[in-house]
């Protein structure tokens, strides 16, 4: 049979984050830094050594709950974690060292650089922008809405609120719990969202979304269409993903519902404000 004949690998190297369950990991742009976030409020980052195997070098208590993501910023703006939490709040942190000239070893700490408090319920996912798009941050909610905020990348204390999303529009009741950006270089700053709503039946969709040249704020681009299971019941979306382009002529998205992964091709996205509606293929 095809399952007798795959390999199987061991782990090369095992870590060991508390005794809480760990409902994130985000590795850093070079794969040499690991971030884990778990129920028990603590982040906890390890660093890969020469012997490829991962150390704690940080752990410290982030939020008041439990906390369900972290992502790295680009490394180009520094050392720059963000978490989002049910206490509903979106930190940033940063790694700074600690010591004086005179000492031999100095400690570097992560230290809270800002909190975004903008939210009316938990926050399940944060994701920082590609790094041509600058200093930004999707944040979805359980409150209905994708909020994008600005930071400054010479001041990371300072972010500001600039474009609320809000996917299935305002008094529903939705569970936004997933985005993911556009990589490309060559398109407009685009997000792919998934959301959806308790109820009889059940309401999932999960959708791209444009900043529009014309209009100057976020709007649909395309809705993608997600299929019921075998049951007949549409499951939950719980994460989406938009691969690189890898000079791809299409892109690619694939979402988590229930226990099956929905892919989707999508055509090249390069005027889609002129042609909004359209269908992408399976």
């Amino acid at each position: 049979s095809p399952s007798a004949s795959m390999s199987t690998l061991r782990p090369a190297s095992k870590v060991f984050a508390g005794n809480c369950c760990i409902h994130f990991i985000a590795h850093d742009y070079y794969g040499n830094r690991l971030a884990t976030c778990s129920s028990d409020k603590k982040i906890r980052v390890f660093d890969k050594g020469e012997d490829d195997q991962w150390q704690l070098s940080s752990e410290w208590s982030a939020h008041k709950s439990t906390i369900w993501q972290v992502d790295w910023a680009h490394p180009e703006f520094g050392q720059v974690l963000a978490s989002c939490s049910d206490d509903r709040t979106v930190v940033i942190w940063s790694e700074k060292g600690e010591g004086t000239a005179g000492q031999q070893e100095v400690k570097f700490k992560f230290q809270p650089m800002a909190t975004l408090s903008d939210f009316g319920k938990g926050v399940t996912c944060v994701r920082f922008a590609p790094s041509h798009l600058g200093l930004q941050l999707a944040s979805a909610s359980n409150d209905g809405k994708v909020r994008l905020h600005h930071g400054s990348a010479t001041n990371l204390n300072v972010w500001s609120l600039g474009s609320e999303l809000e996917p299935d529009g305002p008094g529903f009741g939705a569970n936004v719990t997933c985005v993911s950006w556009d990589k490309s270089r060559l398109d407009a700053p685009m997000l792919v969202v998934g959301w959806s709503r308790a109820g009889e039946p059940r309401v999932s969709s999960v959708a791209i979304w444009g900043l529009s040249a014309e209009k100057k704020q976020w709007v649909v681009a395309l809705r993608l269409e997600v299929e019921a299971d075998k049951k007949g019941a549409v499951p939950e979306v719980r994460d989406v993903d938009w691969a690189p382009p890898m000079g791809r002529p299409h892109h690619l998205i694939a979402a988590a519902l229930g226990s099956s992964v929905q892919v989707w091709r999508v055509g090249a996205l390069a005027g889609w404000e002129e042609r909004r509606g359209g269908a992408a293929e399976r």
